[in-house]
């Protein structure tokens, strides 16, 4: 879910989830993923974009965060740990940004998060659904505040929806306009 979060934080986790399978399909586990140049991860995923180059290096930091805390690539130990302490956990890891640290309590962990990437970001100020001036973190404070725990991954499964065909309602306008 790490890998996921950091890769797909600028487009979406189906995005990341997409290059976790393209990074795994070419490398033979974390550890090598762990030891792996950002480039290699680029050309492994298929890409060699510049914003995919700052992700994978932020990959590659968080794993190495993870190995030196756990001896191992793996966060299986936080399961044992109370919530509270395994979002402290995970926030003082390097690597982890507010939505990998949410992305992983949420999914992984089952705790109580609302992950905000920077494209629901961008959908939500576009829909002017929220202050064109509020940053991620202050959105995703909000939403954690508004949303309870037995809706948050409902709800983040909707707004995954809802960034999709945004972008995908985008295209559109953009291909209308270009006629």
């Amino acid at each position: 879910q790490l890998a996921v979060a950091i890769l797909g934080m600028t487009t979406s986790e189906e995005d990341g989830a997409q290059a976790v399978d393209q990074l795994l399909s070419h490398l033979a586990d974390w550890n090598e993923v762990r030891v792996s140049r950002p480039f290699e991860l680029c050309r492994a995923i298929g890409e060699d974009a510049g914003a995919l180059v700052q992700r994978c290096q932020q990959l590659i930091t968080a794993l190495n965060s993870v190995y030196r805390q756990e001896n191992k690539p793996s966060l299986d130990r936080l399961k044992n740990l109370g919530r509270r302490e395994a979002r402290q956990h995970l926030e003082k890891l390097a690597g982890f940004d507010d939505y990998a640290v949410a992305s992983v309590f949420l999914w992984s962990l089952g705790g109580h998060a609302i992950p905000v990437n920077d494209a629901l970001l961008g959908a939500l100020r576009e829909a002017e659904l929220v202050d064109p001036s509020a940053d991620r973190a202050e959105v995703q404070a909000f939403l954690e505040r508004n949303i309870s725990a037995v809706d948050a991954k409902e709800f983040c499964v909707l707004m995954n929806s809802f960034v999709a065909e945004h972008r995908g309602s985008a295209s559109r306008s953009r291909a209308a306009a270009g006629r």
